[in-house]
């Protein structure tokens, strides 16, 4: 049996009138500190933000995965 290489998926290109999502210096302290404190990685930690954020506002209903 042979073993093949994985090859990266690439994503597509960004439009050019897309800007690249630039969190503020204090929020991303926050966050930072937030993570550690949680003990999730930073994107665990923002998913659980945002999910926690939009089900308050009545845009996420259910109770997904925390």
């Amino acid at each position: 049996m042979t073993e093949t290489a994985e090859t990266p998926v690439s994503s597509p290109e960004p439009r050019a009138d897309e800007e690249a999502f630039h969190i503020p210096d204090d929020i991303a302290l926050a966050l930072t500190e937030f993570a550690a404190v949680e003990q999730r990685s930073r994107g665990e930690a923002i998913c659980l933000i945002l999910r926690d954020y939009l089900r308050a506002k009545g845009y996420l209903r259910g109770s997904g995965p925390a």
